[in-house]
């Protein structure tokens, strides 16, 4: 199960939006907007474990990234224009390990206790871990991690039970139109490796000092946080979304593809290709900045779990 955990597909970089940086506060001047970015206020299902949701209205937007986008892949493109003429709520954070954790405990899941994690050096898998028990001190308000595409998908399934809502993954374009947020740069935010902690959970100084052994990190500033951290300690996209890019990957609902050759142009799942591998989406606190980017991509076995996969939802309004 070797797959693309490797630095340069799981690589670290980040993006977006807020004050805080490194060692201190400063103002970041975001990047112009493809569009004026429409969105309306949260709203939560129920008041103990729903997620809270940020309605997402329909726009216009140019999927992949250029040639001429520094780290960029062949499997982000051909760009394309698609059109989301719906609108949908998608999760305001990523799903906590408190919601989580209301879905395992009344549906009774089964706690498959065997997760990839990392060791400093490589990605191994580690018997006895597990989403209670990556192998490090998370808080009920960090995002879920050791969670599949089965996982996500069965969770979305007992939520709209729950609720008698229409809950689901987001498509992989409704990811990145909600990620970039009317922008049509590689981030939401600053390319300034000194500001990129401000905004993104990626592997910077402190991921250095939780993992001494791996030296190809961010150097430029620090986080906080060596590993996750909980939702919302970064500043919000110009949707109102918190994390879109670092602290966990997010599952989307497509089958991979290794191009953008065919896919489908109405903001809809891609449903044909590979679909024993799910795409992921955002990059991860493992990842350095390269892989932090609105266009990049992986496609990743659908039964995988490791200490830097999670899911974000979606729902039909």
């Amino acid at each position: 199960m070797i797959w693309a955990l490797v630095r340069g597909i799981m690589s670290k970089t980040v993006i977006p939006i807020l004050l805080v940086i490194c060692a201190g506060s400063i103002a970041t001047t975001l990047p112009a907007r493809a569009q004026d970015p429409a969105t309306g206020p949260s709203v939560r299902d129920c008041p103990k474990f729903c997620p809270e949701m940020i309605r997402i209205f329909p726009g216009n937007f140019t999927m992949g990234s250029p040639a001429t986008e520094k780290d960029r892949r062949d499997r982000e493109g051909p760009q394309h224009q698609v059109a989301i003429n719906y609108p949908f709520l998608a999760g305001k954070y990523d799903i906590k390990r408190d919601e989580y954790a209301a879905f395992a405990t009344e549906t009774k899941r089964p706690d498959r206790a065997s997760c990839y994690a990392y060791d400093g050096l490589a990605f191994k898998d580690a018997p006895g871990r597990y989403w209670r028990d990556p192998g490090f001190a998370q808080t009920g308000l960090d995002p879920v991690v050791c969670v599949n595409w089965d996982d996500a998908q069965a969770y979305v399934a007992w939520l709209s039970k729950k609720t008698g809502k229409r809950y689901r993954l987001l498509s992989e374009a409704e990811w990145e139109y909600a990620a970039r947020a009317g922008t049509a740069t590689a981030r939401y935010g600053s390319d300034d490796p000194a500001r990129l902690c401000g905004y993104i959970n990626g592997a910077d100084l402190d991921f250095g000092k939780a993992f001494p052994q791996d030296d190809g990190v961010n150097k430029a500033c620090r986080d906080g946080y060596g590993r996750t951290s909980p939702v919302g300690r970064f500043g919000p996209n110009g949707f109102g979304l918190y994390d879109m890019l670092g602290n966990v990957w997010q599952w989307t609902a497509d089958c991979w593809n290794e191009s953008y050759a065919g896919a489908p142009t109405n903001g809809g799942a891609w449903q044909a290709g590979t679909c024993g591998r799910r795409i992921r989406r955002g990059g991860s606190w493992y990842n350095l900045p390269k892989s932090l980017r609105a266009a990049m991509r992986d496609g990743v076995p659908q039964g995988n779990r490791d200490v830097t996969g999670g899911f974000r939802v979606a729902r039909t309004p």
